[in-house]
C-alpha cells in the first residue's frame, strides 16, 4: 500500500510540474501579459501576511513579483470526482494565501462534480452580494463550507469572482506530447527546430528545472528569461547530446536557399499546408506556373524556411516517370536501409515507401518537383502520415480541381529589380536612380520573369558588361540571353528557350489519339497566332480561328463577323481542349473577359457569351515563338488569317457601336498591323485590318494612329496590280476628314476629293449603299470646313460634283441622316431659319431609334446650341448632361462635343458678363465636362485651350474661390491671346476681356 501511495504521490507531482511547464509556455508565447517569473512552491510572496504554504502550487509573477496567476493543481486517478465543497475550499484558500493576485486558477484532472460545474459558472458573477446568495444555495448541505462563505468580506468575494476552475482531461501521456509540440513549434518560430527525440529530452530538462526549484533552490524562482534561455538552447548543443541532428534532416537534392525572398508567396503554401489541419491525414499543395516563374526556388525556400518545423524533408524529382522511380528508391533507402530493395518492382517500391511514411513518428515535409501529369502521379503519393506534399508542375490543367493551389506569378517589379541587384551590384553603395532605372526597364522588358532574369544577368556579366550598357543592347540580351546555357543558373536545367520548346514539344506529342493530335496541332497552331497579337485579353475564340480556320471556307460559309465554334461532339476541335492543352505547360493563363469594365450594356439575343473569352499569355514566350517561326513559317499566311479574323471582329464591334470590345481589340490588331509592318508583308487582309483600327482610331480621337493605318492601307490598295476601288473609297473617305481635323486647308484635300468623286461614280451601280454613305459622309465634313475657311475653285466645283452625284443615288438611312444634320449645321448659322426650328429638327432626328450614336450624339451636341441660342438654360443643362456622360464614360471622337463646349461657352459667357444668373448652371455644368481627367480630348483648335480657360476662370469667380481666381487669372495674363484676334471671335475677345476685369474685382473685395 506504502508503494502505491508513494506512486500516487509521483504522479501528482509530475502532473503539477507538467501543468507548471504549460503554463511557463503560455507566458514564453506572450499569453500571459505582464509576467516574468515564475515562483514554484512558494511560501508567500512579496506584501503578503498570511502563510498558508500549501495553498499555492505557483505563482507566475511580475516584475515586482507580484502574482499575475496564482494556481493550486490537484490530481487524482481514474474515476475521482472533485465535489464543489471541496472545490470551494480550495479556492477560498487560494484568495486568502494571495490576496494580492490578479487572477486564481485551480486546475485539476479529476472529473467535476455537476455542482462543481455550475460553482464554476457562479464565479463570473460581477456582484458579490449577488455570489454570495448563490453560493449559499449551492453549498446548503455543507455547513463546515457554509461558514466558511459567510466569513467572507466583501473584498473576499471580489476576489472570488477573479477565481476559476480549470478542468483538464489529458493524462500524462497526453499531456506531455502536447508539451513537446507546443516546444517544437516555440523552436520553430524561432528558427531553432527540434526532432521528435530531442523535443521529448527538452521536456524533461525543463521539468528538471521547475523541480529544482520546487526543492528550493533559485530561492524557487524561474525568471522568464532563463526559461526562455533554456528553452531556446542552442541546436548544435542538442545535437551533441543526441549525437545528431534529429529536426531539420534534407533527403534528396534540395536545392540551395533562393537568396530572393518572396513571403507572400511562402505565406500562401504555408496556409494551404496548414489551415485546418487533420490528424494524420496528408495535405499537399501544388504550386503552378510557367517555366522558369519560381516554382522550384518557391519550394526551396520554403522548405529551407520551416525546416525547424519538420524531422525529414524529401525532396524527388518528377521529370519522368522513370526519374520519380529513381527517387523513391532513395527514399527506401533512407526509411529502411537495413531492407534490400534489388528486387522490388515499382509498384512495390512504391507502396513500401508510403508505408513508411505513414508509419514515422515525427512530421516530415516532400516535395515532389516538376511533376506534369496528376493522374499518373497520384498513386505515388502518401495519403498517411504526419506529413505534407508540395507539388511543382506547369500543368495547369492537370491540377485545376486540387483543392489547395498556389499559382506563382511573375515577379513584382521590386522584387524583380531586387534580383538584378543581387546579381550586378556587388557593392550597394554604389547602387544609383540611374541603376533603379536601368534594371526597371530590364526587367520590365523581360516580363519579370525570373529565369529569364538570371540567364540575362549572367550574360551581362559574362559578356563583362554592367548595366549602364542595358539600354544600348537591351534587344541583343533578350535574343541571346535567353538561349545562354552559360548563363543557366546552377539549380535550373535548361535555358529559357529551351524550356519554352520543351513545353510545345510536350504539347505537340501529348497524345498518340487522332482527335488529341488535331488537338495538339490546333493548340500549337494557336500559341503562333497569339505570338502577333498583344499579350493581355486575347479573345480565345478570335486566337482560334486565326489559327485553324482558313479565309475561304469562312466566305463560303456567308458567314460575318466574329466567327465562334461552338463545343459539339460532331466538331473536330474544341475550343476548351485547346486552351487546356496550352493551360497544361502554362504558356496561357485565363484572362478577364472582354467585356469587363464595360458600362452596362445589354446585348443583343445574337451575342455569344464565347466571343467574351480570353486568355494571356507572357510576352517572353510570344517573342520565343516568333523567334522560332520567323524565316522558316509561312507567314503571310499567318499574319494575313490573323488579320482576316481580327477585322472581322473590329468591324463587328465597330458596326455595333460596341465601343468598350472595340478598344479592347486594338491592341490586338495594333500588334497584328505593327508585325506586318516589320516583316514587310502586306495582303488584302492586311489592308482591310489597317482600314478597321483607323476607323476604330478616328472614333476615338486617334487622328495620328489613324493617320498612320489609313495611309499603310492605302499604301497596300495602290500597290494591286487589280483596282479595289470600294476598298479605296473607304479608305479617302475617312482620311479626308482625319487630315481636316488635323488642320489641313481645303485646297490641300483636292487630290483626295478628286478621287473620292471618281471612285463614287465608279461603284455607283455595283455598290449604290457604300457610295451614298462614303459621299453623304465626305459632305458633312466638307459642309464643316466652309465653315470656317473660304473654299478655292475647285472645292467648290468638287463640293456641287460631289451633291450632283449624291442627288442620283438612293438614299440610304444613314445618308438621310447625314445630310439632316449637314443641313441643321449650317441652319444654326443660317438667320432665315429661327433656333426654336432647328431645336425641333433635332428632337425629330433624336426620335429615330435607329441614329447611330456616332451621329446621336453629334445631333445631342446641336441641340444644346440651339437651345443655348434661345438662352432656355434648363433644356441645355439637361443637354449638356447627357454629352457629360458621354465625355466621361466613353472613348469615341470628342469633336462634337468639344463644338458644343465651344459654342455653348460662347452663350454662356456671354449671359455671365451680362448678369444673367439662370446660365450658371449651365456654366457649372460645362466646367464638370471640361474638368473631367479625360477634358484636354476637348482642346481640337489650337484656340480652345485658351477659351477652355477663360471658362474655368469665369467658374472659380461664381464659386467665390480666390485662390483658383489668382490662379487661372495669372495663367491667364501669360496666355497668347493673339489666338482670338480673327473678326469671327469678337465674342470671345469680349468675355475673356470682361472675365479678368470680373476676377480683378473678386480679387479686390
Amino acid at each position: 500500500m506504502a508503494e502505491r501511495g508513494g506512486q500516487a504521490a509521483a504522479f501528482g507531482l509530475q502532473y503539477q510540474y507538467l501543468v507548471t511547464l504549460e503554463e511557463l509556455l503560455a507566458a514564453a508565447e506572450g499569453l500571459r501579459p505582464g509576467v516574468c517569473a515564475a515562483l514554484i512552491e512558494p511560501t508567500r510572496t512579496a506584501g503578503e501576511t498570511v502563510h498558508d504554504p500549501d495553498a499555492i502550487d505557483f505563482d507566475l509573477v511580475d516584475d515586482g513579483h507580484s502574482p499575475v496567476l496564482a494556481a493550486q493543481v490537484k490530481s487524482g486517478g481514474p474515476g475521482t470526482e472533485l465535489s464543489a465543497p471541496a472545490a470551494f475550499a480550495v479556492l477560498v484558500r487560494m484568495i486568502k494565501a494571495r490576496p494580492r493576485a490578479k487572477t486564481y486558477s485551480l486546475i485539476t484532472n479529476m472529473r467535476l462534480h455537476v455542482k462543481a460545474v455550475h460553482l464554476n459558472r457562479l464565479l463570473s458573477l460581477a456582484d458579490p452580494e449577488e455570489l454570495r446568495r448563490e453560493l449559499a444555495m449551492l453549498l446548503e448541505r455543507s455547513p463546515k463550507q457554509e461558514e466558511n462563505l459567510r466569513s467572507l468580506r466583501h473584498d473576499e468575494l471580489l476576489r472570488l469572482s477573479r477565481a476559476r476552475i480549470v478542468p483538464d482531461f489529458r493524462d500524462p501521456h497526453e499531456l506531455r506530447e502536447h508539451l513537446r509540440e507546443r516546444i517544437r513549434r516555440f523552436r520553430s518560430q524561432q528558427h531553432s527546430g527540434l526532432g521528435l527525440r530531442s523535443a521529448g529530452r527538452m521536456t524533461n530538462h525543463l521539468v528538471s528545472e521547475i523541480f529544482r526549484r520546487a526543492c528550493g533552490e533559485f530561492d524557487g524562482v524561474l525568471t522568464l528569461d532563463e526559461f526562455r534561455s533554456e528553452l531556446l538552447t542552442n541546436s548544435s548543443h542538442l545535437a551533441h547530446d543526441l549525437g545528431n541532428f534529429d529536426w531539420g534532416i534534407m533527403v534528396g537534392p534540395v536545392p540551395s536557399q533562393p537568396d530572393l525572398p518572396r513571403p507572400e508567396l511562402l505565406a500562401s503554401m504555408h496556409r494551404a499546408l496548414t489551415e485546418s489541419p487533420e490528424d494524420r491525414v496528408v495535405r499537399s499543395c501544388a504550386v503552378l506556373g510557367l517555366s522558369g516563374i519560381g516554382k522550384t526556388s518557391a519550394a526551396a525556400a520554403y522548405a529551407h524556411d520551416v525546416a525547424d518545423s519538420y524531422d525529414q524533408i524529401f525532396w524527388l524529382d518528377a521529370d519522368s516517370d522513370a526519374a520519380l522511380v529513381a527517387s523513391y528508391r532513395i527514399l527506401h533507402d533512407w526509411l529502411a536501409p537495413q531492407h534490400e530493395q534489388a528486387s522490388m518492382d515499382s509498384g512495390v517500391l512504391r507502396n513500401r515507401v508510403r508505408a513508411l511514411l505513414s508509419a514515422l513518428p515525427g512530421r516530415w515535409l516532400m516535395v515532389v518537383d516538376n511533376a506534369s501529369d496528376r493522374r499518373r502521379l497520384l498513386p505515388w503519393l502518401p495519403t498517411g502520415g504526419q506529413g505534407h506534399v508540395i507539388i511543382t508542375s506547369t500543368n495547369q490543367s492537370s491540377w485545376a480541381t486540387h483543392p489547395r493551389r498556389v499559382n506563382v506569378a511573375q515577379l513584382t517589379t521590386d522584387e524583380a529589380v531586387s534580383l538584378v541587384r543581387l546579381r550586378l551590384s556587388a557593392d550597394d553603395a554604389l547602387w544609383s536612380e540611374t541603376h533603379e532605372r536601368v534594371a526597371t526597364e530590364l526587367v520590365r522588358n523581360l516580363e519579370h520573369w525570373p529565369l529569364a532574369i538570371e540567364l540575362a544577368c549572367g550574360y551581362l556579366a559574362g559578356c563583362g558588361l554592367g548595366l549602364a550598357e542595358v539600354p544600348r543592347y537591351l534587344e541583343i540580351i533578350r535574343d541571346r540571353a535567353l538561349d545562354d546555357e552559360q548563363s543557366v543558373p546552377p539549380d535550373y536545367p535548361r535555358t529559357l528557350v529551351a524550356a519554352i520548346l520543351v513545353a510545345l514539344r510536350r504539347i505537340a506529342h501529348a497524345s498518340t489519339d487522332e482527335r488529341q493530335q488535331g488537338t495538339s496541332g490546333a493548340a500549337l497552331a494557336s500559341i503562333i497566332a497569339a505570338s502577333y497579337m498583344a499579350s493581355r485579353q486575347i479573345p480565345l475564340q478570335l486566337m482560334v480561328a486565326a489559327a485553324v480556320l482558313p479565309r475561304e471556307s469562312v466566305l463560303r460559309s456567308g458567314l460575318k463577323g466574329p466567327m465562334v465554334m461552338v463545343e459539339s461532339p460532331q466538331n473536330s476541335l474544341s475550343v476548351l481542349e485547346i486552351h487546356r492543352a496550352l493551360r497544361s505547360e502554362s504558356l496561357v493563363q485565363r484572362g478577364e473577359p472582354l467585356s469587363a469594365g464595360a458600362p452596362h450594356r445589354q446585348d443583343g439575343p445574337d451575342h455569344d457569351d464565347e466571343i467574351d473569352e480570353t486568355i494571356s499569355i507572357n510576352e517572353i514566350v510570344q517573342h520565343v515563338v516568333r523567334g522560332r517561326l520567323e524565316g522558316s513559317g509561312d507567314m503571310e499566311a499567318i499574319l494575313s488569317r490573323a488579320a482576316f479574323h481580327a477585322q472581322s471582329w473590329l468591324a463587328e464591334f465597330i458596326d455595333n457601336e460596341d465601343e468598350h470590345r472595340m478598344h479592347q481589340l486594338i491592341p490586338h490588331a495594333q500588334s497584328l498591323a505593327g508585325h506586318a509592318l516589320r516583316l514587310g508583308i502586306s495582303s488584302d487582309d492586311l489592308a482591310v485590318l489597317y482600314g478597321n483600327l483607323g476607323g476604330a482610331y478616328l472614333r476615338t480621337g486617334s487622328l495620328d494612329e489613324a493617320r498612320i493605318c489609313f495611309e499603310s492601307e492605302l499604301a497596300i490598295l495602290m500597290a494591286r496590280t487589280v483596282p479595289a476601288p470600294v476598298l479605296e473609297l473607304k479608305t479617302r473617305v475617312p482620311l479626308v476628314d482625319l487630315m481636316r481635323k488635323q488642320g489641313a486647308r481645303l485646297d490641300d484635300l483636292v487630290p483626295h476629293l478628286t478621287r473620292v468623286h471618281e471612285l463614287a461614280r465608279q461603284i455607283a451601280k455595283s455598290h449604290p449603299t457604300d457610295a451614298v454613305n462614303l459621299v453623304a459622309n465626305v459632305l458633312v465634313t466638307l459642309r464643316t470646313a466652309t465653315h470656317r475657311e473660304v473654299p478655292g475653285k475647285q472645292v467648290v466645283r468638287l463640293i456641287a460634283d460631289l451633291q450632283a452625284l449624291a442627288a442620283r443615288l438612293p438614299t440610304t438611312a444613314v445618308s438621310e441622316f447625314l445630310a439632316e444634320i449637314g443641313r441643321i449645321t449650317v441652319a444654326l448659322s443660317d438667320t432665315d431659319q429661327s433656333e426654336h426650328e432647328v431645336e425641333q429638327r433635332c428632337r425629330t432626328l433624336l426620335s429615330d431609334p435607329r441614329l447611330p450614336v456616332t451621329l446621336r450624339i453629334n445631333v445631342i451636341a446641336l441641340l444644346a446650341e440651339a437651345l443655348a441660342f434661345q438662352k432656355c438654360w434648363t433644356g441645355t443643362e439637361a443637354e449638356l448632361a447627357k454629352l457629360a456622360s458621354f465625355a466621361t464614360t466613353s472613348k469615341l471622337d470628342p469633336m462634337p462635343i468639344a463644338t458644343a463646349v465651344h459654342n455653348v461657352g460662347l452663350q454662356v459667357g456671354m449671359a455671365f458678363i451680362q448678369n444673367d444668373t439662370a446660365a450658371l448652371p449651365v456654366l457649372r455644368k460645362l466646367l464638370e465636362i471640361i474638368n473631367h481627367p479625360d477634358g484636354e480630348r476637348l482642346a481640337t483648335e489650337p484656340d480652345q485651350p485658351l477659351k477652355l480657360l477663360v471658362l474655368r476662370l469665369l467658374g472659380a469667380v461664381d464659386r467665390g474661390d480666390r485662390t483658383e481666381v489668382k490662379t487661372l487669372l495669372a495663367a491667364l495674363e501669360a496666355a497668347d491671346k493673339s489666338l482670338l484676334d480673327a473678326a469671327h471671335e469678337i465674342g470671345w475677345q469680349l468675355i475673356t476681356s470682361m472675365a479678368v476685369m470680373t476676377a480683378d474685382a473678386a480679387l479686390s473685395d
